[in-house]
């Protein structure tokens, strides 16, 4: 059974609008995903400007990490994911201690190689109230495992003062490296912080705005959204590039606020109302009984195994909303498509039609 992230790809793909994943954008993807293997965990970057067509696909990777090509592993721009996947499984390592999953992104701006370079992102397992004495140098620690050699004084410098300047209840959730990029910053991403102490916080670790457009900015976002991370690149200096990842809890459906931010969008001509239409038919779920042609064999096996205990779905979300700033007063959105698959258990559901059957032989 030689299955790829195709199959899973194959499943979403009808929901999926070319307003929002252009045909050629979507063959890329579709190229790339031929030589990954099926994760349960993936998702679309789209950038929702204009003329802004490109579109790149992240995946991500359960703790037993499926075989991948020997042509990617043996590759040196695979290299270090291959140690921090490695050092990931050993359990007393910084990584198996810290590293909750692993995120790979692929930028895919024309059509892939044969063996693409990934971006990874380590997701963070320390709780945002646990700050200890010894977590900035695991943070160094970490990040050289990014880059595959020690960090600068610098960059190290910097790392420990992004850290240190946390305000209480903040903390970083991610560090990533965007290994197909040619500069070497770190990128971190920090959450709980709040929108007031955003721009504090970034003039605390070296970041600079000049005309100082900032301010206005994210009091607008902070309106229409349940809470704000930040997204920074990390290096000899704050690189001036930043971002504002916009969360709200539920999906449009249930979340009347999703259309505000996107009206709030298209305003200000960060997204045009084509894609904002096209998000908002994305989120949903897939059942095999509605696309069985292309439902892939290994989780039709898993539906014969389970029988009427669990049914598969792949459901579709909007994860977030990114608010890319730069100092020069320029702004960029992007959305955030994530997709999944799981196993439902299907007795809450049986035990509801029950119940449902006994309530209308009784009226």
């Amino acid at each position: 059974m030689n299955l790829t992230m195709e199959d899973y790809l194959k499943v979403v793909i009808p929901h999926l609008q070319p307003e929002l994943v252009t045909p050629k954008a979507l063959s890329h993807i579709r190229t790339l995903a031929q030589i990954l293997p099926p994760f349960t965990i993936a998702g679309f970057e789209c950038r929702l400007g204009a003329d802004q067509s490109r579109v790149d696909f992240q995946v991500n990777l359960p703790y037993l990490i499926p075989s991948l090509p020997e042509t990617l592993l043996t590759h040196p721009t695979w290299g270090v994911f291959h140690k921090i996947s490695q050092e990931w499984t050993e359990q007393k390592s910084c990584l198996y201690q810290r590293v909750k999953d692993i995120w790979l992104e692929f930028d895919i701006d024309e059509q892939p190689s044969q063996v693409p370079a990934p971006c990874i992102f380590l997701t963070l397992n320390q709780s945002l109230d646990q700050k200890t004495v010894s977590e900035p140098q695991e943070i160094v620690e970490i990040a050289s495992r990014l880059l595959e050699h020690p960090v600068s004084s610098l960059l190290e410098s910097n790392l420990r003062l992004s850290f240190d300047c946390l305000p209480a209840g903040a903390g970083i959730s991610h560090l990533g490296a965007m290994l197909s990029r040619s500069d070497q910053a770190v990128r971190i991403n920090v959450r709980g912080i709040l929108p007031e102490q955003l721009l504090d916080y970034l003039r605390q670790i070296g970041w600079t705005d000049p005309e100082n457009k900032l301010q206005f900015l994210i009091p607008h976002l902070s309106e229409f959204v349940d809470y704000i991370t930040l997204s920074c690149d990390v290096g000899e200096t704050v690189l001036p590039k930043i971002g504002f990842e916009c969360f709200l809890l539920k999906q449009p459906k249930h979340e009347p606020r999703w259309q505000l931010f996107l009206d709030y969008l298209v305003e200000k001509e960060l997204c045009t109302s084509a894609k904002q239409n096209a998000l908002f038919a994305w989120p949903g779920f897939c059942q095999k009984a509605s696309r069985p042609n292309i439902w892939p064999n290994n989780l039709i096996w898993g539906d014969l195994l389970l029988g009427s205990r669990a049914f598969s779905i792949f459901t579709r979300t909007i994860n977030h909303i990114k608010i890319v700033y730069q100092p020069d007063g320029l702004l960029e959105a992007k959305a955030y498509l994530a997709f999944f698959h799981n196993w439902f258990d299907a007795s809450p559901l049986t035990r509801g039609k029950l119940q449902k059957t006994e309530e209308i032989q009784m009226a």
